[in-house]
């Protein structure tokens, strides 16, 4: 095995638990862990600071915020929003909740979170108002304009605009048990994954529905390519590709494969301005493909932790790596893309 990237031009190291999510905040790397906490490293990897109170008890749930902050829920019932200094202040309090679902909108400054059959609309004065659902809401998704929201429960997804609780909403059915929501980056398509190993989509012009279909394991990431071209998804050894191009979307058109794991592949982040991706297998490695096709290259060998969450900086010259196991690194492709 060659040797990995991380070993010249990065730097690995242990947090305290499970990373639930890697966001840049300029050039500070924040990891959100599942005790609660949440610490920043530099470029470089150095710790820069360290927050270990930002919820009391499990971190369930995190995202990218309203602007430079990022945004956790947990146990608590919270939403924190944490800057890149390390600042915490509480944007909600829903007591005795216990959210495993947010999203947000930096267009809108508006955020989504699941309680229960609810789904909550919170600005950063506080919660503006509530979307009932039919069933438990597993995941949402802003549209690029933080217009429209949507929310994957049981038996399909519903979409609503944000800002007016009386407004006309979107039923698009399909059995099954979707658990994350995602929009194409021109808005046509609202694409689903499944506790099944498959992901549904919709055409929304018309309603038309497409299954991708055929992983053989749960789809845990999927990230859109920088020219939102095509959808790369994680749940195979290989790393999926599905085309989103013209009025048909993937809807008759077969999947390409980017570059394939030792295992399969759990985590996915596709580069933000090349036709790259970052993908982070089911026993901690993680690997650069070119979309195009092409050799990879190896970033991270294998150490037996799941890889549970991948990012770029807005600049694409670093990526952040975070691991079910607590293990994690940062890479600067500065001199090397």
């Amino acid at each position: 095995m060659p040797t990995p990237l991380i070993d010249s031009i990065g730097r690995a190291f242990d947090l305290p638990d499970f990373v639930v999510c890697v966001l840049w905040l300029g050039d500070v790397a924040t990891f959100a862990c599942s005790d609660g906490s949440v610490r920043a490293f530099s470029g470089g990897g150095e710790a820069v600071w360290s927050n270990d109170g930002v919820h009391d008890g499990a971190l369930l749930a995190a995202c990218p915020g309203f602007a430079a902050d990022l945004l956790t829920t947990g146990e608590d019932g919270r939403i924190v929003a944490t800057d890149a200094n390390g600042g915490a202040r509480t944007l909600a309090n829903f007591k005795g909740a216990w959210i495993e679902t947010i999203a947000a909108s930096s267009a809108a400054k508006l955020a989504a979170v699941g309680l229960g059959k609810d789904l909550a609309i919170v600005a950063a004065d506080g919660e503006k108002h509530r979307f009932p659902h039919e069933s438990t809401v597993q995941g949402a998704a802003f549209d690029a304009a933080g217009r429209r929201v949507a929310a994957a429960h049981y038996n399909g997804a519903t979409i609503s605009w944000a800002a007016s609780p009386q407004s006309r909403r979107k039923t698009l059915a399909w059995k099954g048990s979707h658990l994350s929501a995602s929009w194409s980056r021109d808005g046509k398509f609202l694409v689903t994954t499944m506790q099944e190993n498959a992901l549904h989509g919709w055409r929304l012009q018309d309603g038309q529905h497409f299954r991708m279909a055929g992983y053989p394991t749960r789809i845990r990431s999927a990230s859109w390519s920088n020219d939102g071209k095509q959808l790369i998804t994680a749940g195979a050894t290989e790393v999926v590709a599905w085309p989103f191009v013209g009025p048909p979307g993937p809807m008759g058109q077969n999947a390409a494969v980017a570059g394939e794991l030792g295992t399969p592949c759990a985590a996915v982040a596709c580069h933000p301005a090349r036709a790259l991706v970052a993908a982070g297998g089911a026993d901690g490695e993680v690997a650069l493909m070119p979309l195009g096709g092409g050799k990879a290259l190896l970033l991270e060998a294998p150490h037996g932790g799941r890889v549970s969450a991948l990012a770029w900086s807005g600049d694409g010259r670093r990526l952040a790596i975070g691991c079910e196991s607590g293990r994690a690194g940062v890479l600067d492709f500065t001199d090397a893309l």
